[in-house]
């Protein structure tokens, strides 16, 4: 059975991505085994499935061709270009002539199809020439982001995602610039961004640094003087995390290894292009919770009384559940649909829809409120992987936009001891909408009739009785002229000035209903964002970053490099929005003060002691000249001790090897 036109361009892609060493037959049988899923195709073959145990959904239908099916999800970017992609005309078998005229110039190796690499000649410039310029004319900003997006897929090669080994001199940081977590697999790149991001939440900076560990043999003495690092789970793993945390605070190169902690957390690999990172990322932040939260509860000589921490756990449920009451349910990630709903598309919106449902519409849906907030809340903002359609002959409007997430959320909408106000608030937020929606059909049925512009119409009849109409001389015809004239221009008059007061009463209407609940008994609660993580679409290490706010300033961290920010761009990043992709992961905490954000986290002085030493053994291998212009703003170390051996986490990745597995870690899941 022959390939389908689509089967054909796919089989190309399958092709160009293993170089142009495909048999075009392997292709078709894994394409239908897959039912012509390009994506699941695509990692098939890189798994070296041959796709001869099962033809797919054709295996019993010899005689009939499939039809063309959407790719679902982004396309794996293929490794290289094959060398000269070449477009096979001579399928006509009703013109044999052109056949063998088009395969004839196929086979001349001196003749190549193309666009022409000649300069561009304005004195024969009658149409476009094939030289490079901003946008086609008539191209929309849609239409060239996708355009974009599939040069970079095709452009890809596997050498854009090895670890890149940057030079000493290169590492030195400058003043308070972010510091990078690099791991040296890109598998794990979705899990160091997660550890990245909440460094910069200063609730969980602080709470890593005040956790005091208890001694395994727990002297009735125990204090800060003589804390000793455990040496079991889950002790250890949040040990590495404080080390880290006191190293990407203090030390002074641009960036640490994460290696070791990646091992330590289990985390699992991101390494196929259909997984979407938003997931691997939600399970790691679950676990890397779910034991930091054990671990300050029951393993902290600060809470000798085993207070459950409120750090990341939310606890919601009903209206009318108590706050103990062990029916509620707790989550530290809440998960938010993005696209289901046009008209919930902000972060807001979309809790609001599904918290506080509108009963009248969905009357069986149920009523949650939030009982008891976390510190820290966050959210993974979950896309549907299928691109749009797209059609690239007739252009078409976007079936996507941004989602929204503002700088700063208030929760008291939401929380049992205020959702009653929120509740009022919202019943007359409808009413005001529905009073909207009744002006817009008063001036619909004002301004429209039969389908036909009245206002216009109304114009053009004045027009033409002001303009056109002649009397003749007639001195009878022409003041019937001037007052039919004068008729038209009191109607115009009074349809325009009514229309221009159901535009200010809907705009008056707009504004209470979307400031409705911008009330202070509905502002106690704030959340500030912390952090985003985006993903581009694409897959590999550079198609993952992240944006964090510290010292007042929001900084962009791709693998090795980071980069200062405007706010603007966090709250309005559209990157990968054409393919299903963009920010998937939010960080937001309890509001607080500049200066209790910028604060220093009150690191034990051994911790210090040991990045501050590690600082120097950096120092000293770095070129004379440029040592000689650091610029250090820690203090000298408190402790004369010199560690023989730096930090796991400064350790340059070629000579690292992640510790073995530090036992099985204990069962903290609810």
């Amino acid at each position: 059975m022959p390939a389908t036109p689509q089967e054909a361009q796919d089989i190309e892609m399958l092709n160009s991505m293993m170089g142009g060493s495909l048999d075009p037959t392997h292709a078709l049988r894994l394409l239908r085994k897959h039912s012509n899923n390009l994506e699941k195709a695509a990692a098939a073959l890189l798994e070296g499935d041959t796709g001869e145990d099962d033809l797919g959904a054709y295996a019993d239908m010899p005689n009939l061709e499939p039809l063309d099916t959407a790719t679902v999800g982004p396309r794996t970017p293929p490794p290289s270009r094959p060398e000269k992609p070449v477009i096979d005309l001579t399928k006509d078998e009703d013109d044999n002539e052109l056949a063998r005229a088009l395969q004839a110039s196929l086979e001349d190796g001196l003749t190549t199809f193309g666009p022409s690499n000649r300069a561009p000649d304005p004195n024969w410039a009658m149409v476009p020439s094939n030289a490079e310029v901003s946008a086609p004319a008539g191209m929309s900003q849609d239409d060239q982001a996708m355009s974009r997006a599939i040069e970079a897929s095709l452009s890809a090669t596997i050498g854009e995602d090895l670890y890149e080994e940057q030079p000493l001199e290169e590492r030195v940081r400058k003043g308070y610039t972010p510091i990078a977590l690099r791991p040296t697999s890109s598998d794990f790149v979705y899990a160091a961004l997660v550890l990245h991001a909440l460094f910069f939440v200063p609730q969980v900076r602080n709470a890593i640094a005040e956790w005091l560990p208890k001694p395994e043999s727990e002297p009735p003495e125990a204090n800060v003087a003589n804390i000793v690092p455990p040496t079991a789970s889950p002790g250890l793993e949040v040990w590495g995390l404080l080390e880290l945390f006191a190293n990407m605070d203090l030390a002074r190169t641009t960036e640490l290894s994460v290696d070791a902690l990646m091992n330590a957390f289990l985390a699992q690999r991101w390494e196929s292009p259909a997984e979407r990172p938003g997931d691997a990322s939600f399970r790691f932040y679950e676990k890397l919770s779910s034991t930091v939260e054990y671990v300050l509860q029951y393993d902290n000589l600060q809470n000798p009384e085993h207070k459950p921490s409120k750090l990341f756990s939310l606890h919601y449920g009903p209206p009318d559940v108590e706050p103990n009451d062990p029916s509620r349910d707790s989550l530290r990630c809440v998960k938010v649909t993005v696209g289901a709903n046009p008209d919930a598309n902000d972060l807001v919106s979309s809790l609001a829809a599904d918290l506080a449902p509108d009963l009248t519409k969905f009357p069986s849906a149920k009523r949650q409120v939030i009982i008891e907030p976390s510190e820290v809340i966050s959210f993974q903002l979950s896309r549907d992987a299928a691109p749009p359609p797209y059609d690239a002959a007739v252009g078409r409007r976007s079936e996507r936009a941004t989602f929204k997430y503002p700088k700063s959320v208030y929760l008291d909408q939401f929380m049992k001891e205020s959702y009653h106000i929120a509740d009022e608030k919202r019943a007359e937020q409808r009413r005001l909408l529905q009073e909207v929606k009744e002006l817009e059909a008063k001036k619909k049925q004002l301004l429209h009739y039969n389908d036909k512009d009245t206002l216009a119409d109304l114009q053009s009849s004045l027009h033409y009785y002001e303009h056109v109409a002649e009397s003749d001389g007639d001195p009878a015809r022409a003041e019937e002229i001037r007052q039919t004239a004068e008729k038209l221009k009191h109607i115009i008059d009074r349809v325009t000035s009514e229309a221009k007061a159901i535009d200010t009463n809907i705009s008056k209407l707009n504004a209470e209903a979307s400031n409705m609940l911008d009330c202070p008994e509905l502002r106690k609660h704030r959340y500030d964002l912390r952090a985003v993580i985006v993903h581009d679409g694409l897959f590999g290490r550079s198609h993952l970053y992240s944006y964090v706010k510290y010292k007042g300033k929001w900084w962009k961290t791709v693998d090795y490099t980071v980069s200062e920010v405007n706010e603007d761009v966090v709250l309005n990043d559209a990157t990968g929005l054409h393919l299903g992709a963009g920010p998937y992961f939010l960080l937001y905490s309890r509001g607080m003060t500049e200066e209790e954000e910028d604060a220093r986290a009150p690191w034990q002085e051994s911790l210090k002691d040991s990045v501050k030493h590690n600082n120097r053994m950096f120092f000293e291998q770095l070129p004379p000249e440029v040592a000689s212009q650091i610029e250090d703003p820690n203090s000298p170390p408190s402790s004369p001790h010199i560690y023989t051996t730096p930090s796991e986490h400064t350790i340059e990745s070629d000579i690292v090897e992640p510790p073995e597995s530090r036992g099985e870690p204990m069962d903290v899941t609810e």
